[in-house]
C-alpha cells in the first residue's frame, strides 16, 4: 500500500482489511497447508510475502513470467471449497494495484466522477474477473486480460455518464470552457443553466417560439429560419431576433440575481 497509504477509496480500504486477515494465525495456517507440497509457493513463508515479490515481480526482466507461473500454480493446485475464499481474497491483493492504476487513469479522463463510484465499480469488476473461468484457466497473460477487463468496463461506464451529463450536453451545443475551469466546475455551470432555462419556462419568461428558437440554434445546430441569400447568409432580422433574445435572458438572469441578493439582505 505505500505509494496509496493515504488514499481511502474502497480498493485501499479492501486492501488493507484483507492484509490484516491474512496475519492472523489461523490464515498463516492455511496458507502455509496450501503450499507445503509445492516447490514455488514454499519460497514465500507467508501469503504477504508471496504477494510482495508478487508485485515486485512487475519490475523485473522475468516479472511477467514469475507472475504467470505464481498464478497458474496458485490456480491449479487442489483448493478446499471451504479454502477458496482464502485464496480469493490473495488473488484480490494480487491485482490492487491494477484495479487502482486503471481507476486513477479513467479519473483522470472523466474528472467529473466520483472516485469512490469508479473504485466500487473496479473492485466488483476485479472479482468477477478472477472467478471467470475462463480467466482461471488461462497458462499466461493473467495480468494483461485482468487489466483490459478493468479498462473496458470503467470507460465503457464512464462514458455513459458523461453522455448524460450537463458537461456533455454542453459539449454537443458547441460550448468552449475556459482552459483554467476544472470538469466539476464545468458540470456545476451547466446544471445551473439548465435549471435558469427551466425556470424560465416554467415562469413564461421565455415564449415557445423563443425556446424554439434556442434548440434550433444550439441543440440542432441549425438556423434555416434566418438563412437568406445564395451564400446562405443569416438575415439581418434573424440576427437582430437572437440578439434580442440574448439581450432577454441577460435581463432575466441580472433579476434573478438581484432578488436572490435581495432576499439575502432581506433575512439578516
Amino acid at each position: 500500500m505505500g505509494k496509496r497509504s493515504n488514499c481511502t477509496c474502497t480498493i485501499c480500504g479492501v486492501e488493507k482489511y484483507i492484509r490484516a486477515e491474512l496475519i492472523l494465525s489461523e490464515n498463516q495456517a492455511r496458507y502455509r497447508r496450501l503450499v507445503t507440497d509445492n516447490s514455488l509457493l514454499s519460497d514465500f513463508p507467508t501469503a504477504l510475502d508471496l504477494v510482495t515479490k508478487f508485485h515486485a515481480g512487475k519490475d523485473a526482466l522475468d516479472g511477467h513470467c514469475l507472475s504467470d507461473r505464481i498464478l497458474v500454480t496458485l490456480l491449479t493446485s487442489p483448493v478446499a471449497p471451504h479454502d477458496w475464499d482464502y485464496l480469493e481474497r490473495i488473488l484480490i491483493l494480487l491485482f490492487t494495484p491494477t484495479a487502482h492504476a486503471v481507476v486513477r487513469h479513467v479519473s483522470c479522463q472523466y474528472q467529473f466522477l466520483a472516485r469512490e463510484d469508479l473504485s466500487q465499480l473496479a473492485l466488483t469488476t476485479l472479482i468477477e474477473s478472477l472467478r471467470s473461468t475462463t480467466w482461471q484457466c488461462q497458462r499466461s497473460h493473467f495480468g494483461y486480460t485482468v487489466a483490459r477487463s478493468l479498462r473496458r468496463r470503467l470507460f465503457q461506464w464512464a462514458r455513459g455518464e458523461f453522455q448524460s451529463s450537463s458537461q456533455f450536453a454542453a459539449k454537443k451545443i458547441g460550448e468552449h470552457f475556459p482552459a483554467t475551469q476544472t470538469a466539476e466546475e464545468s458540470f456545476e455551470r451547466n446544471a445551473i443553466l439548465r435549471h435558469f432555462l427551466n425556470l424560465c419556462q416554467e415562469k413564461a419568461y421565455l415564449t415557445l417560439d423563443e425556446i424554439n428558437l434556442l434548440i434550433d440554434l444550439k441543440l440542432d445546430e441549425t438556423v434555416e429560419a434566418g438563412i437568406s441569400g445564395p451564400n446562405g447568409r443569416t438575415s439581418n432580422p434573424f440576427r437582430q431576433k437572437v440578439k434580442r433574445l440574448m439581450t432577454k435572458l441577460r435581463r432575466v438572469a441580472l433579476g434573478s440575481k438581484n432578488k436572490s441578493r435581495d432576499k439575502t439582505a432581506s433575512g439578516h
